[in-house]
């Protein structure tokens, strides 16, 4: 291979040390900017060119001093690509014209890069200060809590805290439901924040406690979802590997610690508000921790343990450099192996996998996005893709000139293999798919059931019946007393009587204009008399049907003030139950079609196991209101919903009413009879349906179609 002729090679900058990682095989090196405060971790290779390169004025001298150096042989492209990384991150110095010019178009590119990496919404961080002054006066008081007798506190509640989410695992599941309710999302956010500084604040104390230093610390965004951060990279001038690992591992530790605390607290008192924050807690440290921190496909925690584990520096980049040049040789045709050396499968695997976790986490954002927001969740994700791939569009297009020379016909091989690539891609799109599976939260209901409310204001004088007793149609539940109503009553019949008499007289005198003024008030007072025996009649209540009373603590009432729309029990028929399922309207047109066929129940958190149930009417349009208390999260059901503030028809006070965040249409499912004995109304069933087989066209169509039928809509609302 012909060598570029270079004359002079450029030279590192004063303020540059290099270290040796402390480990045994001396795989890595540690290179610092003291200038900057800035670390990088670099390889032999790029050891080796930058030892040899301020004592090498060529090229192929260079070349020559790190052959005779050590029993590697360097090409061309490495040094050149050691020294266009050494331009692009300013470590370089040199007098050459021609080698600055080539350094300030490095410089213009990468800026150019920076500002297309402004657009990537799925990751950007924001620098704030410097904590090290802070982080120096309150490390050495806090140095307790990164040594042994903290982390044997640490196992011992993790032990007590595993062991009890094990045995109150189902309670604890329950509860999840309402997670992500209006009303918690501010204080999920609050125990968020909390959780990530304290993360980013052991990160920080664990590399003091070993002589690091943290120069910097901000906010770095995921998702849009926001998280804290630290510069610790100080740390990988430790001269163990172990030191560099609990680092790393420090803010999973703690935010684990803080799992395992809220697990035991929660389970002290479940029921409180301090047992709800706990319970938010330890599903928030918890998933945190996994999800993101210990994912080695992500630049956090997990991935710098598993550099360091493996001994690969700067493997991320390496993996993808690596996934790059597979695709430049299945797109291009140009050969490269930067993926070298021992190590050069695992590279190309962890390469792949973190290709295809960033399609995961796009492909996820992308439809979170368009159910969430519709259209505008569209535009935002097709913003993410940009920004995403302007970074490789643009690297792409500035090698280019050297793809060309590297295959002449590049041109060619980049339209016949892109053209197989896109049909292969078409054939998966429409052909490819999975058979969806549709499940609904249903309740077990009584088929005939009476709500009884008070039609007056009034005292509870009587309770006639309990929970649990038969009763028939218009026998006597509850009697009411209201003194003033009664009073009134009586004071109207006294004066219907007392005007009665007065029109006789008047009328015998032959005072007819006074008569007739006085009928006019009679009839008055009696509608007004009608009226008023009305509201005394309703402090009778009794049953409007026959059948089981339905009241929890009935007898609490007695001697209560009762306003008018009050609910004070429910008259069932025992033997006559169904499910009322909540159907999404995504599944509405497949469900439409299973009227009158069978579906499968799982009622197995109940005991009752897996059976049939034949599926009745339909609603025919969609509404928000909840149908049974019992799927409402704040009850333990599935679904989560908000409470409204409404007032009913009958009544002039204020109810609060539950509904769901969108309309969704309500299913009846009719059990076999032979388990409705065993079937108690407001327990919860799960409903499953194997729904048609689904490609990924389809789906990406019925977003944009749904996100078509939301804009005609709201455009005829205007």
């Amino acid at each position: 291979m012909q060598r570029p002729e270079i004359q002079k090679l450029p030279r590192l900058r004063p303020g540059l040390r290099f270290t040796p990682s402390g480990d045994p095989d001396r795989s890595h090196f540690i290179l610092e900017d003291t200038t900057r405060h800035q670390y990088y971790r670099i390889g032999l290779e790029e050891y080796l060119v930058l030892t040899y390169l301020n004592d090498s004025s060529t090229l192929e001298e260079l070349l020559d001093n790190t052959s005779a150096a050590a029993d590697i042989a360097l090409t061309p492209e490495q040094v050149q690509t050691v020294l266009s990384w050494l331009g692009a991150k300013q470590l370089l110095q040199t007098e050459d014209p021609t080698i600055l010019t080539n350094l300030l178009n490095q410089e213009k590119q990468l800026q150019g890069m920076r500002r297309l990496n402004r657009m990537n919404l799925i990751s950007f961080k924001i620098p704030l200060f410097n904590p090290d002054l802070l982080l120096h006066r309150i490390a050495p008081r806090l140095s307790w809590l990164t040594g042994r007798f903290f982390a044997l506190i640490w196992l011992v509640a993790a032990f007590l805290a595993l062991g009890t989410l094990f045995t109150h695992w189902q309670e604890f599941n329950s509860r999840t439901a309402g997670f992500f309710s209006p009303e918690n999302l501010v204080l999920i956010w609050l125990i968020w924040l909390g959780l990530k500084i304290l993360h980013e604040l052991f990160h920080a104390l664990v590399c003091y406690r070993y002589g690091g230093k943290v120069y910097e610390a901000g906010i770095l965004f995921i998702l849009f979802i926001p998280l804290t951060y630290v510069d610790a990279t100080t740390s990988w001038k430790f001269a163990g590997r172990w030191q560099r690992i609990h680092v790393a591992l420090a803010g999973i530790f703690i935010e684990l610690g803080v799992a395992w605390a809220a697990l035991l607290l929660w389970a002290h008192d479940p029921d409180s508000t301090t047992g709800l924050i706990a319970h938010r807690t330890a599903i928030i440290a918890g998933i945190s921790s996994l999800l993101f921190n210990a994912n080695p496909l992500m630049r956090f925690d997990g991935y710098y343990v598993l550099s360091d584990l493996v001994g690969i520096p700067n493997l991320y980049q390496r993996g993808l450099k690596s996934t790059k040049d597979r695709l430049a040789q299945l797109l291009l045709n140009i050969h490269s192996d930067s993926a070298g050396g021992t190590h050069r499968s695992f590279i190309r695997i962890y390469g792949v996998l973190v290709f295809c976790w960033r399609f995961l986490v796009l492909g996820s954002l992308g439809y979170m996005a368009a159910k969430l927001f519709g259209g505008l969740g569209i535009i935002i994700t097709l913003i993410a893709v940009l920004g995403w791939i302007s970074s490789p569009v643009h690297e792409f297009i500035s090698h280019w000139p050297n793809y060309k020379k590297q295959n002449p016909h590049v041109l060619r091989d980049l339209l016949l293999r892109g053209t197989v690539l896109l049909f292969v891609a078409g054939i998966l799109l429409t052909t490819g798919g999975w058979k969806r599976s549709i499940r609904a939260p249903a309740v077990v209901e009584y088929k005939q059931q009476y709500r009884v409310k008070t039609r007056t204001n009034g005292f509870v004088n009587r309770i006639e019946v309990r929970d649990g007793d038969m009763v028939i149609p218009g026998q006597l539940l509850m009697v009411l007393d209201e003194p003033e109503q009664v009073a009134n009553l009586e004071d109207i019949k006294l004066q219907i009587e007392q005007n009665s008499i007065q029109t006789r007289i008047a009328h015998n005198s032959g005072r007819i204009i006074e008569a007739q003024i006085l009928r006019r008030r009679i009839r008055a007072l009696q509608t007004r008399l009608q009226q008023l025996q009305e509201q005394v009649d309703a402090l009778t209540i009794t049953a409007p049907a026959g059948g089981r009373v339905i009241a929890d603590r009935l007898d609490r009432l007695a001697g209560t003030y009762l306003k008018k729309g009050r609910e004070i029990l429910w008259i069932v028929k025992p033997g006559q139950k169904q499910m009322s399922a909540s159907i999404s309207q995504d599944d509405i047109k497949q469900m439409r079609k299973l009227v009158g066929q069978k579906v499968t129940i799982d009622m197995r958190d109940s005991g009752l196991g897996v059976f049939s149930g034949r599926v009745g009417k339909i609603t025919p349009t969609a509404s928000t209101r909840l149908s049974h208390p019992g799927m409402a999260a704040k009850f333990g059901g599935p679904v989560d919903v908000l409470e409204r503030r409404v007032k009913e028809k009958d009544s002039a006070d204020e109810q609060v009413r539950m509904e769901f965040f969108n309309p969704r249409f309500t299913m009846e499912i009719f059990p076999p009879e032979e388990l409705l004995h065993r079937l108690w109304a407001g327990q919860i069933a799960d409903i499953e349906v194997r729904g048609p087989r689904v490609s990924l066209q389809d789906r990406i169509a019925e977003l944009f179609s749904d996100w078509l039928r939301k804009k005609d809509r709201a455009a005829a609302a205007r």
